[in-house]
């Protein structure tokens, strides 16, 4: 049986007094702050909501640190990245702001997250583009053969998860980027279950976009994450909302007497996107977050998790009566693990997990089940406390 590797595991979890009171379970959805990244985000959240303007200057001086931080993560230069509000707004920046026409295709697959599939179905209302899906396998091969079969000359972007967010599969995407810029499409991925669960290298994968939830696996401020747009894209993007920040170099003042005149050119790097009134204690809470992971270690991290998730995935199968519905090899999977149990569907298992056993998940409609998703926090002691949940919950129902 796999076991877990010592990781100073004792330590990360003293960071995190809320793993006191229940089995989190849930870093797909939402990531907890360790207590050092909370206490100095709230620090200056603080002041500057005491002072304002006053400290505003030198908590903004801090903007530029904090996508550097995140560029640093994802192997990206600074002037690529800017800071969104989720992995959903960054994809639908892309989306919105990619000049589509009518007739154009998208390729999206068959579990993507509402943040792919409902502004891609919204270009097919408002624009006229034909949405194409592929089917998500567990055999990373099969998934190559779908991907390509829905490839056409009319392909403009193919847009998908690096992680399915419903079972957990890694999707072969150096190979899929390959295949679409073959064809001529243009590549958005959407890492929100990636960024921060394993490397994810922007250069090396080769896509033309990439998005992530900084709230979810790095565990920062609540709604925060993080768009990466390759150089030489930048200006296939035309922003849909505008504001300060947006722009190069300022707005020609002086030629408003002559408005026909003005022609302004956008800012020559990804925080283009970034515009109005912006939150810098986000920046400072963000800057925190990945410097605390970093202090851990991104390959420790996503070392163990791999050995949690795999001593899960093996115990959660002696079971009798569970079917594991997410790859078993680390290579074609996450930390994300979704699973059933025979004779009591998903949204009913999740709420008996939940209420009854304080084990936070999320319920999963196709395929019905549940998805644990295993934080860099976890060890054996949770995986332990689930099968002894899951394990009693399949006796109630065999024995009713």
């Amino acid at each position: 049986m796999t076991t877990v590797k010592a990781y100073d595991l004792a330590a990360i979890r003293r960071a995190l007094p809320s793993l006191a009171d229940v089995t989190y379970m849930n870093s797909g959805t939402e990531g907890i702050m360790a207590e050092p990244v909370l206490q100095a985000y709230f620090d200056v959240l603080g002041r500057f909501e005491r002072y304002g303007y006053w400290v505003r200057r030198q908590i903004a001086d801090k903007m530029p640190e904090a996508r550097a931080r995140l560029a640093s993560v994802l192997n990206a230069a600074p002037e690529e990245v800017s800071v969104t509000r989720s992995g959903t707004d960054g994809v639908s920046i892309v989306l919105g702001s990619f000049p589509f026409q009518a007739g154009d295709q998208i390729l999206i697959g068959s579990e993507e997250h509402p943040a792919i599939t409902y502004p891609a179905f919204a270009l097919q209302t408002t624009i006229g583009v034909e949405v194409r899906r592929f089917i998500f396998h567990h055999d990373p091969q099969k998934t190559l053969e779908s991907f390509a079969s829905q490839l056409t000359p009319r392909t403009r972007m193919a847009a998908f998860s690096h992680v399915s967010c419903e079972t957990g599969i890694r999707m072969p995407v150096k190979q899929m980027i390959e295949l679409a810029h073959q064809q001529g499409a243009r590549v958005l991925v959407d890492g929100a279950q990636s960024v921060g669960m394993f490397p994810v290298d922007f250069r090396a994968l080769g896509c033309d976009y990439l998005t992530g939830s900084v709230h979810k696996w790095l565990c920062g401020p609540k709604g925060t994450g993080v768009l990466a747009v390759r150089k030489d894209r930048l200006d296939e993007l035309t922003p849909r909302y505008v504001g300060g920040g947006s722009l190069a170099d300022g707005f020609p003042w002086t030629q408003l007497d002559h408005p026909e005149s003005i022609r302004v050119q956008f800012a020559p790097a990804t925080s283009r996107f970034e515009y109005g009134m912006l939150n810098p204690a986000l920046y400072v809470g963000i800057i925190e977050a990945v410097n605390y992971l970093e202090g851990i270690g991104w390959e420790a991290i996503a070392d163990h998790e791999r050995a949690v998730v795999t001593l899960l995935k093996q115990r959660l199968a002696e079971i009798d009566g569970v079917t594991v519905q997410t790859p078993m090899a680390w290579e074609n999977s996450s930390a994300l693990v979704n699973f059933k149990v025979e004779g009591i569907p998903g949204r009913d298992l999740h709420s008996r997990l939940w209420n009854d056993w304080k084990i936070i998940q999320r319920a999963v409609r196709d395929p019905d089940g549940v998805r644990l998703s295993v934080g860099y926090f976890a060890g054996p002691e949770d995986v332990e406390r689930i099968v002894e949940a899951v394990t009693t919950i399949r006796k109630s129902v065999t024995s009713s």
